[in-house]
């Protein structure tokens, strides 16, 4: 019982870190990131964080690539949902929305990595090949929806491009509390990005 309550402990210091981490990374870079500053900011000594990660760049590619890996099923689940092409939309920019109003330091994060993709090409790759996944299996669904009427017909690969663009965005520039207003706006912009044949 012991070990699992310790071990849940560690794992609780561990994602309180990387919490840290995903925020300081893009605000202080690379290199002004350090085990201090992330230390001082915990309230607990730098040697506490090498026990979890033993270098810095461990400790960045964790940052990226665990909270990315954890998005994935939320993000792509639109591919498995049921419904009309545009009921899975609607659902899709529902949970997109909440994850973008709720991780706009991770999002920082993940454009400072692609700003400078030749300096972290690991970290850089992963969220390629993430956003491939999701632009090849949302233009299935928006070519799905253009044959069944509800769509217009317009590319529908770049239409998935555009809205992923689009929802990174909102994440990125809208500092609103996830409970605002702002995101119901946000959501009726998002679909009409889809060209829905009518306001449905």
């Amino acid at each position: 019982m012991a070990r699992t309550v310790n071990e849940q402990a560690r794992q609780e210091k561990r994602e309180l870190i990387l919490q840290a981490a995903v925020t300081a990374f893009p605000e202080n870079g690379f290199s002004g990131t350090t085990f201090a500053l992330l230390a001082k900011s915990l309230g607990i000594s730098a040697a506490t964080i090498l026990l979890y990660f033993e270098s810095k760049e461990e400790l960045f590619r964790c940052a990226v690539l665990e909270p990315l890996e954890r998005f994935r099923q939320p993000f792509l689940a639109f591919m498995q949902g049921e419904g009309t092409p545009l009921d899975r939309i609607k659902s899709m920019i529902d949970v997109h929305i909440r994850i973008a109003a709720s991780n706009s330091s991770f999002l920082r994060l993940v454009q400072y990595v692609l700003g400078q993709h030749q300096r972290f090409p690991e970290e850089a790759e992963a969220m390629y090949r993430f956003a491939n996944d999701y632009t090849v299996g949302l233009t299935t669904v928006i070519a799905e929806g253009q044959a069944a009427g509800q769509l217009q017909s317009y590319d529908a690969h770049e239409v998935a491009w555009g809205y992923f663009c689009f929802i990174q965005g909102v994440g990125l520039v809208n500092t609103d509390d996830p409970s605002s207003p702002v995101w119901d706006g946000m959501r009726r912009v998002g679909l009409q990005l889809f060209a829905p044949v009518t306001n449905q």
